[in-house]
């Protein structure tokens, strides 16, 4: 039987611990075929196997990212980008520069502010976003967290005044003398988004390819896709149907919305399907709205919120899986999880795998419960940086940070653990996330090795939705997904691991070149 695709003289890294390292692999059709060493796929060669001699590159499992918003993201490559800002007059000479280009009253949307970059250390205020555009709207989102900072004209058209209450989960900041001061934290970020027009269905769609592009490029193969909106629905119908999808994708739908996904699950097949509905218990960390057992270090009054009742969640968990998707459960804060784990094990039943999301204050008993309910968690490591260093998790949680997305107690206590970006709240790159792992600096006890790393993006991101018979490790039979690095990560340093190219993707058993 001859290959279609032949891959040699490489260092394989194929996450099978029955054979976890291999010098070649054969591929037919979409499937792999062999995997050892050159001399084993030697036979497998013909006349028409196209033959990748990789001279020692790295060969990994394609990357899975299990927690992306991809027409978010597309419209946020549409943004402008505030990354080289250095200052806040840096901010300000942009946006000039990009309402030149614009008639007045059209939004001005950019992303990537940083105020640690800033020589003033601190967020732009209202007026200063004002100078720089009065005509304009403008919203800009901050590079990690969801963070955006607002000008006058933003935040009347949303209809904010200052006795405007933040939503659950989300806070406004003012001024000591209790003006706006144009910043607006977590859900509260929305009350200004909800006033930016909606893209029409056209431009959305082509956001969304380019935003496909991008992620093919990252060296991903697989995707589980937040939807946000039901329009999403129909964009990536859209995509799927002009063979436009680069990546394989998992579907995950907010509860509310499982109707609305009946017609796109009866098309379900190898590189398109439904499945997971997505449930939020509580809000966030960085807000203070994460459910805790007990408050707030700082906050004594403050035990964050649990956004459902244990009856209503386990009402949703009934409709998830009456509709036939994995429960994927928001659950940040350890009362938020310790009533999600209480909703698993009255409704555990074969076959079912529950996930939860963000599962990040922890302690051992909740840990040995995940264990025993055989949860899978997934987790994005980029949010962990932000929570020690720009929302002071030492400083909210006292001695429970200690076990604070404890990873590798995680993965020593045998709780599946998978890894996504949260793109576009956080960057794309699952070689960031590996890179951030393994040189974690807050509780460095927690820090993963390259290869338990690269599992939380490869076989534990299969498993994580069920679909590691098929994908996650390079193995006869398995999927022929896979992406081929420039380097070897345990050859380059620990802080350089994100800039490794990724040079080819082979995504169903079809060899593409990453430009």
């Amino acid at each position: 039987m001859s290959a279609t695709l032949a891959i040699v003289n490489a260092n394989i890294k194929t996450m099978n611990p029955k054979q976890p390292v291999a010098q070649a692999l054969a591929i037919k059709g979409n499937k792999i075929i062999k995997v050892g060493t050159n001399g084993d796929i030697e036979p497998f060669i013909g006349d028409n196997t196209r033959v990748l001699h990789l001279e020692g590159k790295t060969v990994l499992p394609g990357f899975i990212d299990t927690h992306i918003h991809v027409a978010d993201y597309g419209r946020c490559l549409m943004w402008l980008d505030l990354t080289g800002a250095k200052s806040i007059a840096d901010l300000q000479q942009l946006i000039k520069e990009k309402a030149k280009t614009m008639l007045s009253d059209r939004w001005i949307i950019g992303q990537g502010w940083n105020e640690t970059r800033f020589t003033e250390q601190r967020p732009p205020t209202v007026a200063e976003l004002d100078e720089a555009a009065a005509s304009n709207p403008v919203i800009l989102y901050r590079e990690a967290a969801m963070i955006c900072a607002a000008n006058t004209k933003a935040i009347q058209l949303a209809g904010v005044t200052e006795q405007t209450q933040p939503p659950a989960g989300g806070a406004i900041d003012k001024t000591p003398e209790g003006k706006l001061a144009g910043v607006f934290r977590d859900t509260a970020a929305n009350l200004i988004w909800q006033a930016v027009p909606e893209p029409t269905e056209d431009e959305l769609l082509e956001a969304t390819a380019y935003a496909s592009q991008k992620i093919f490029q990252a060296g991903i193969t697989s995707i589980n896709w937040l939807v946000i909106s039901e329009s999403e629905l129909s964009i990536i119908q859209k995509l799927h149907e002009q063979d436009r999808l680069l990546f394989r994708v998992n579907v995950v739908v907010p509860e509310a919305l499982l109707e609305k996904a009946v017609a796109l699950k009866s098309k379900s097949n190898e590189i398109l399907r439904v499945g997971g509905a997505f449930i939020v218990t509580d809000g966030y960390l960085d807000s203070k709205e994460a459910a805790l057992q007990k408050p707030y270090s700082d906050d004594p009054a403050n035990s964050g919120k649990m956004l459902l009742s244990e009856e209503q969640l386990e009402a949703q968990v009934k409709r998830a899986l009456a509709f036939g998707v994995q429960p994927v459960i928001h659950a940040m804060g350890d009362k938020a999880i310790d009533t999600t784990l209480g909703v698993i094990e009255r409704n555990k039943k074969d076959g079912v795998r529950f996930r939860i999301e963000q599962a990040a204050v922890l302690n051992m008993p909740l840990i040995k419960r995940l264990k025993q309910q055989g949860a899978v968690v997934t987790i994005q490591p980029k949010v962990i940086t932000t929570e020690f260093a720009v929302w002071s998790a030492n400083q909210r949680l006292g001695n429970r940070a200690r076990l604070l997305h404890p990873l590798k107690t995680l993965l020593d206590e045998g709780v599946n653990v998978a890894a996504g970006s949260d793109c576009p709240m956080e960057p794309l790159s699952a070689l960031l996330g590996v890179e951030e792992m393994v040189t974690r600096q807050s509780y460095p006890e927690q820090r993963l090795s390259i290869d338990e790393a690269l599992r939380l993006y490869t076989v534990n991101a299969a498993y994580s939705s069920g679909e590691e018979a098929a994908k996650g490790s390079l193995e006869e039979g398995k999927l022929a997904d896979i992406t081929i690095l420039s380097k070897d990560l345990s050859e380059v340093p620990t802080g350089e691991i994100k800039d490794v190219a990724v040079d080819f993707v082979v995504l169903n058993g079809m060899l593409l070149v990453v430009t």
